[in-house]
């Protein structure tokens, strides 16, 4: 991207003398360049607020190379004109040629007899006279041959209803004006590169593609984001405040403080400043208001950026009474936790915790709902944050979705002090709800007897008002038996889960039990079936009208673990960034997942620096966030032993593997969010075995771990289990005691057993990507063993994603590195060198 970025302007055209200057360095926007120049059009109409690049957009296609057409350009700079005036500053650039059009039917006679001309009106004003519009409507139905070219920050009062039926008219608003994320990432690659992947999202959701906000922000040296804020004050006080009446103005700067305003609003709030009219005049003039999701555009925030910038202007009383009034009205419009926020703004934490004890337990996953959770509980004492049975369930519930267990197992603990209470049923009912959390938390612990028990008790006692307990019942359960190689078990708890998710029309609890029915099918090697449940998973949040982002980077952290296990690095890595950005937003751990994922990536690309470099970020996340250790540790762990592995570094391996203890059986369940973990050490130290010598230990843990995995009905790791088996035997000298049959799936090229050296043992991967003239490409691997499978090209094509061109290309280069002429000569070749079993 950033080879579009221009950094010279050429001026070759002599029509282009009058065109403004470009700037020094700007983006080159092509997408919009191309839309506009596409074919011709009575009027391009560019409507936007201050800062999109209207002006140097205009002037990029005007440089365009275009025979036969006059350029004019009338900067308008915002100003009022009568016709009378526009005529005469149109003359005026027209030349010595339209000197003799004394008046505006004269100009419009001439217009019509002249060339084509590309007329730009720059910063047309809103507040033009209605004699100027009615000129300018006349000469847009008029057979000159003009084309016009207008930006504008309110769409004018001229007839385009009809120009747009007859396929005259293209407009584009702030939406479409403002950057995309990748001509974002350009424009901060152009003017300041170093800038950290968190600042560079910050800055995103920030300026949402604002042009000049992403430019002054970035303006400001690193770590001065305040200087940043006082550029884009000083901008919008000289290009927007300045135009604006007084009484627009102060409502523009008191709604900056708000989080979501409508005309209703404005006008309930503000009585004496006829605020709602005044809102509806400023929503007119594109006043940096974005529409809010799922309000039937009734609602709107200002651009976050600009909020920021405009919130320096009210003193601390004047701002805590608009704080007040606003939350009240808020919370009557069941905007309870924007209400909340004002509150504890204004430093109200007892009307805080009254307002949070109206919040249920459905909001707590959507959006980013649980991250402003987390939040609210370093502003409120523990006497407001536990009052009530009902805020200790929910701050119960936050902890435990955020693995913090030892903060969750007190809360818990808090919540068994609320007993008894002077009703028998109504001690039934929290002690059922009391034991739902009691369940989970053992379950993350990985008690199993101790989850199941407690879950199934709750379960009997549990009223229909209290779903929400059953619902996590049901899906600790699943998950316990996931972990234990009970699938049948599991899906009937998953099928329970679901129905009573969408008989209470709950798209969260439904989109998270698919999360785990998605992650059972991927253990059972169903990763066909696991793809169609995650796209149906996408469409259901996409077809939502409310943000969904922790559920939307869950399904993004599978899709992610999906393009590896196909070996698509580079879809990998694009799904593992946007879930992790999602996750990060939302206080999801499950963060976890995609810097272990892109840690996987880097290494499978040979860069073990990054790949460490992704697990330091993963373990300084979790201590910070203050998970517990044993909800990621293991993991990372893990992961660490992989990247060894690739490196060839098997008595490192068992080395480390011995220090944390990995050697030994845990009578304790693996993390629940990781049920396979066990069995994937177990499969890394019998390749470290292996890579050291110790080829019978390596067997022996081999033929074991293919019995857990057949137990637990892991298929997916049944499959590399027989591989590593069916080798280790082969390079003992024996004959292998287990069959690879046609059925199982293919290797994919980021596993660790795809393939290996002739003799001693497994070769690292970072080798083995890079092909030569006599060594078999991963690649190219992959289709040998597909061919021993005796597959068709046709069916190897389908299986590894590749066109049949590709699939004909590897097999005879195949054919040409192990000296051979047909496909069984190199399947027995290749077994004959220990490179297939």
């Amino acid at each position: 991207m950033t080879q579009c970025l221009s950094t010279a302007i050429q001026i070759s055209h002599d029509a282009d003398s009058d065109l403004p200057r470009q700037p020094f360095a700007y983006l080159s926007r092509e997408r919009l360049i191309g839309e506009l120049l596409a074919r011709p059009q009575r009027l391009r109409l560019l409507c936007a607020p201050a800062g999109y690049g209207k002006t140097l957009l205009l002037n990029a296609c005007l440089r365009r190379p275009t025979s036969g057409v006059r350029h004019v350009w009338l900067d308008l700079a915002g100003r009022s004109l009568t016709l009378e005036q526009f005529c005469a500053l149109l003359v005026a650039r027209l030349g010595d040629e339209a000197a003799h059009c004394q008046d505006a039917r004269a100009l419009l006679e001439y217009l019509a007899r002249g060339r084509e001309i590309w007329l730009v009106l720059d910063d047309f004003s809103a507040e033009s006279c209605s004699e100027l519009d009615d000129w300018l409507d006349q000469l847009l139905r008029s057979a000159a041959p003009v084309q016009l070219w207008v930006s504008c920050r309110q769409r004018p009062a001229w007839r385009l209803g009809r120009l747009l039926a007859e396929g005259e008219l293209l407009e584009l608003d702030a939406a479409q004006l403002a950057f995309s994320r990748d001509e974002f990432e350009a424009v901060v690659e152009l003017l300041e590169p170093g800038i950290a992947p968190a600042s560079r999202t910050r800055l995103w959701r920030q300026t949402r593609g604002w042009c000049a906000g992403v430019r002054l922000l970035l303006s400001a040296p690193a770590g001065h984001e305040r200087a940043g804020t006082a550029w884009v004050r000083a901008y919008l006080g000289d290009e927007v405040l300045a135009r604006l009446p007084a009484d627009e103005c102060q409502l523009l700067i008191r709604m900056a403080y708000l989080p979501r305003v409508s005309a209703g609003f404005c006008a309930q709030l503000w009585p004496e400043l006829d605020a709602g009219d005044l809102f509806l005049r400023l929503l007119q003039t594109q006043s940096f208001f974005l529409p809010l999701e799922g309000t039937g555009a009734q609602w709107y925030c200002m651009l976050p950026a600009v909020a920021m910038a405009l919130r320096q202007e009210l003193g601390t009383a004047e701002l805590n009474r608009l704080r007040l009034d606003a939350c009240r009205l808020l919370y009557a419009n069941g905007f309870i936790d924007e209400a909340i926020e004002l509150t504890l703004h204004a430093g109200q934490v007892d009307m805080a915790a009254c307002y949070m004890e109206r919040l249920t337990l459905d909001w707590l996953f959507v959006a980013r709902n649980l991250h402003t959770w987390l939040d609210w509980r370093s502003y409120l004492p523990l006497q407001l944050l536990e009052s009530t049975p009902h805020l200790i369930y929910m701050n119960a519930r936050a902890l435990l979705s955020t693995w913090r267990l030892d903060e969750a197992q007190a809360c818990i603990a808090r919540l068994a002090g609320k007993y008894p209470q002077p009703r028998a049923q109504v001690n039934v009912r929290m002690m059922a709800n009391w034991q739902a959390l009691q369940g989970t938390l053992q379950g993350l612990h990985g008690n199993a007897a101790g989850a199941r028990e407690h879950c199934a008790s709750a379960l009997q006692y549990l009223e229909v008002r209290d779903w929400q307990s059953s619902f996590l019942c049901y899906s600790t359960l699943s998950r316990v038996a996931m972990a234990e190689g009970e699938p049948g078990q599991a899906q009937r708890w998953q099928q329970a889960s679901l129905r009573l998710a969408r008989r209470q029309g709950c798209l969260a609890s439904e989109v998270l039990i698919n999360a785990d029915r998605i992650r059972q099918l991927i253990l059972g090697d169903e990763l066909e079936l696991a793809g169609l449940m995650l796209g149906e998973c996408f469409d259901l949040i996409t077809a939502d009208s409310t943000h969904h982002g922790l559920l939307l980077g869950r399904m993004q952290m599978l899709e992610g673990e999906l393009y590896l296990l196909r070996g698509d690095l580079e879809a990998c890595e694009r799904a593992l960034q946007a879930g992790l950005e999602n996750a990060l937003a939302s206080a999801d751990p499950y963060a976890l997942h995609a810097w272990v994922g892109l840690a996987e990536v880097a290494a499978c690309r040979g860069d073990f620096d990054q790949a460490r470099f992704q697990l330091c970020r993963a373990e300084r996340h979790m201590q910070c966030a203050r998970v517990e250790d044993g909800c990621y540790q293991l993991l990372l762990d893990y992961q660490q032993l992989r990247l060894l592995a690739r490196q060839g570094a098997w008595e490192r391996m068992l080395a480390l593997a011995a220090e944390a203890a990995l050697l030994g059986d845990s009578p304790r369940l693996p993390p629940l969010h990781s049920p396979s973990l066990p069995q994937r050490l177990q499969l890394l130290l019998a390749l470290a075995e292996w890579g050291t010598g110790q080829g019978r230990a390596a067997a022996k843990r081999l033929g074991a771990l293919l019995a857990d995995c057949e137990r637990l009905c892991f298929r997916g790791l049944i499959g590399e289990a027989r591989v590593a088996l069916a080798r280790v035997e082969q390079d003992l000298g024996g004959e292998p005691s287990v069959h690879i049959g046609p059925a199982s799936r293919p290797l994919g090229n980021t596993s660790l057993l795809y393939g290996r050296r002739p003799s001693g043992g497994v070769a690292p991967l970072a080798n083995r990507q890079q092909g030569s003239d006599g060594l078999i490409t991963s690649r190219e691997f992959s289709v040998l063993e597909l061919v021993a499978q005796g597959l068709s090209n046709q069916e190897i094509s389908d299986r590894l994603f590749i066109s049949l061109s590709t699939v004909k290309a590897h097999t005879v280069s195949i054919n040409h590195k192990l000296g051979v002429k047909r496909r069984t000569q190199a399947v027995m070749r290749a077994k004959s060198m220990g490179m297939l079993a």
